[in-house]
């Protein structure tokens, strides 16, 4: 049977400079202690061993009063749970369930400020911007800023994928790929909601049911994005009187004859070692990623070129010192690919990732290098090989022959020309 009494800390970080203490509900269970913190403060000399506030204090009766509602509310919450669960509970477990019954309207879960808070948690920012779409597109579509959990409905969601081919946020209907990116998202914050607020271990299920077991998301189809040779000789050659445009046509071959590498990757790359440029992915660096491939590409004399017009005291300088952040640089290459496109003709947008799918196409395609190097040179976990990756040195003479081949499709490609 949990305890529950008020307590304040007497010493340490629990002192306010005021010389005031927090006091704090101890829940005692199952040889544990766990506290919740309420909103008054008092100096820790005016509470007796018992938890009873001295007469001095002012308005003491009236604390006490609160504190001891306060105690029974914890107490109702904990009597609500039945012994049949609480008896196999942690106290840390108590603590939270209790915590979650006593937020104000606890009935009312508002899915909204839930996944705001894990957008706000959400390290990858691209992963983060991905919820937000997503919640912003539901919170359009439903004309509300707050929603009760309990609203998204199979039907719901079913009418707002149908709802959203014939026009979405902008006015405009939407592709299957994007209803696809909107609903996944939703989906995959729906889920942390139920991991969050239910307890299967005690049956404690505040969000019932899965509507999305009755909804068909849109299949997502990745578009094809490589060019061929011709194309990207074009866009290797194309001279601008635009000096960002110029930049972009550099950044986005440099890129390329670094085997794909994403730009987030290079522009943090710090400098070269023996002829050679070493990174880890930045996609891979999650907290529950452990399987990070540190990856190394031979300076070839094409690349050399290109990172000797853009050095100046340090590797890379020009920009650094011309974007100050990832964002800006990306921006001013997609604008840059922009303008090359229109003065080429090209009838599609070419975007920094291009030069990650052109190679990889040209290196399968056209070189013959097998998949498994391909990934390998992308810097792809394979789960296929996961346990021989253990056993196996890295050779990076795998990437370097790889790279060349590739690279040489573009001399004889010039070669037939003359």
């Amino acid at each position: 049977m949990a305890t529950f009494k008020a307590i304040v800390f007497q010493t340490g970080r629990h002192i306010k400079q005021d010389g005031t203490s927090n006091i704090k509900i101890r829940i005692y269970h199952n040889r544990e202690s766990q506290y919740i913190a309420t909103s008054y403060y008092i100096r820790p000399e005016n509470m007796d061993a018992s938890g009873r506030i001295l007469p001095n204090v002012p308005n003491s009766e009236m604390i006490e009063y609160e504190i001891n509602a306060y105690i029974q509310k914890i107490r109702r919450e904990y009597l609500k749970l039945g012994q049949e669960r609480t008896q196999f509970m942690s106290c840390k477990d108590l603590k939270e369930e209790i915590e979650k019954s006593l937020v104000p309207d606890a009935e009312f879960i508002d899915f909204v400020e839930f996944t705001q808070n894990i957008v706000i948690q959400t390290e990858k920012r691209k992963t983060a911007d991905w919820y937000r779409s997503s919640i912003d597109t539901l919170c359009w579509y439903m004309k509300r800023k707050k929603i009760d959990i309990k609203l998204i409905t199979s039907f719901l969601l079913n009418k707002m994928i149908k709802d959203l081919y014939h026009s979405g946020p902008a006015g405009t209907p939407l592709e299957p790929g994007t209803v696809s990116h909107y609903l996944r998202g939703i989906r995959a914050l729906y889920n942390k909601a139920k991991l969050y607020y239910n307890n299967e271990d005690f049956d404690i299920i505040r969000i019932p049911g899965d509507p999305f077991k009755k909804v068909e998301i849109p299949e997502y189809r990745r578009k094809r994005k490589n060019i061929d040779t011709n194309t990207l000789l074009k866009i290797r050659d194309f001279q601008s009187d635009k000096k960002c445009t110029n930049m972009a046509r550099d950044v986005f071959m440099m890129m390329f004859y670094m085997m794909g590498i994403n730009i987030n990757d290079l522009y943090s790359i710090s400098c070269e070692r023996r002829g050679r440029l070493e990174y880890t992915r930045s996609k891979t660096k999650t907290r529950n990623n452990h399987e990070q491939i540190p990856l190394s590409i031979k300076i070839e004399p094409e690349l050399r070129i290109l990172l000797d017009k853009y050095t100046e005291g340090y590797f890379l300088s020009y920009f650094h010192t011309n974007y100050c952040n990832l964002n800006n640089f990306m921006r001013a290459i997609n604008n840059g690919l922009k303008d090359i496109c229109l003065n080429l003709e090209i009838d599609f947008k070419v975007t920094t990732n291009w030069a990650r799918h052109t190679w990889a196409s040209l290196a399968r395609n056209k070189a013959g290098v097998p998949k498994a190097d391909i990934d390998f040179c992308l810097g792809h976990v394979n789960n296929d090989y996961k346990m021989a990756d253990i056993y196996i040195d890295i050779d990076y003479s795998i990437c370097d022959k790889a790279n060349r081949a590739v690279l040489d499709l573009l001399q004889k490609k010039e070669e037939k020309k003359d």
